[in-house]
């Protein structure tokens, strides 16, 4: 077939369907959820979102979208509510005054983008660093005070290229990731570190200061994978497996998800009430583990696994099979 023919039909078809075209340019590639999503205990994810305008969104571009569609791909059956207080050219001074309305009767998360405005102003003589670190401390008190889990975020550059005073300005927003990074420390919550994921690349801002649409899908996967670790760290539920395979011959496996470290004791009984085996007497920390048990010796018929806790608070029970 001659170029000029193919040309023309896909001059044709774009014509016809260009719907067809944008959906192949357009559409993202599928989050990678994380094994977390497998077991959360809770049946909600509820985030508030607070800060100033990239917070609230530029010009019909923001990342609550984009983050909710993240948990509803990965977390199947659950309700997802995101809540969107953010205000434009605010400054953390500014914030304190509605932290309180955005948070009031609120669960889950809060996460807290909010400190360019405060940069830009110190250059122009108002404000200073501490006085914006004792304005996110209160806006962390707030928030833990509320029982939410913060997340507080550093603070993407701004396009300093052409610009001496912005160049002034980031090495302000400098200076306040280093006190973000450090208050996430000292709270023991959690940093969604945009700085570190947006860098200076320029192409993700569709002006000096906010991120373009590129930039936004980029934001939504690092608060993502920030609240994705507060849950797997802190509202994991308790799963005992199936062991697999099951039937037993030889060796079998069992996978166990602990919301939290504790000392677990696994063992295995016979039909008889018997003690045969135990598999594990220890502490194990947060999160999944895999146990694979040698069965070599177990004569076949019905065995069960028991399994508790020195806490108390987990205990359950599994039938299995070994046959040869």
């Amino acid at each position: 077939m001659k170029f000029s023919t193919i040309l023309t039909s896909l001059l044709l078809l774009f014509f016809i369907c260009p719907e067809s075209f944008a959906q192949v340019s357009t559409t993202p590639a599928n989050v990678s959820c994380p094994e977390a999503a497998q077991y959360y205990s809770k049946d909600s994810i509820n985030i508030v979102t607070f800060g100033a305008s990239t917070v609230e969104g530029v010009q019909g571009l923001g990342f609550q979208n984009a983050l909710k569609n993240n948990f509803l791909q990965c977390y199947q059956n659950k309700v997802v509510d995101i809540t969107n207080f953010g205000i434009g050219g605010q400054t953390t001074s500014q914030g304190l005054l509605r932290i309180d309305n955005a948070i009031k009767d609120r669960t889950g998360f809060i996460v807290i983008d909010m400190g360019i405005n405060d940069a830009l102003a110190i250059v122009n003589g108002r404000g200073s660093v501490a006085e914006t670190e004792a304005n996110m401390r209160s806006l962390l008190n707030s928030s833990v005070a509320q029982k939410l889990v913060p997340i507080i975020c550093t603070l993407q550059f701004v396009d300093d290229r052409n610009n001496p005073t912005l160049v002034k300005a980031n090495a302000t927003i400098r200076a306040l990731n280093t006190v973000y990074r450090r208050l996430a420390s000292e709270y023991k919550i959690y940093l969604a570190d945009i700085n570190a994921a947006i860098r200076r690349d320029f192409s993700l801002y569709q002006d000096p200061y906010h991120p373009n649409a590129r930039g936004y899908r980029l934001i939504s996967y690092v608060i993502f994978d920030t609240i994705n670790k507060a849950i797997f760290d802190r509202f994991l539920k308790f799963v005992v497996s199936q062991n697999y395979p099951n039937p037993a011959s030889s060796q079998t496996f069992l996978d166990i998800v602990l919301p939290e470290t504790d000392k677990i004791n696994i063992q295995v009984f016979d039909l008889m009430g018997r003690l045969v085996k135990t598999v594990v007497n220890e502490y194990l920390n947060t999160g999944k583990h895999t146990l694979e048990i040698n069965t070599t010796t177990f004569v076949p018929g019905i065995y069960f696994f028991k399994i508790t806790s020195d806490s108390g608070q987990y205990n359950t029970a599994k039938k299995f099979i070994v046959a040869r």
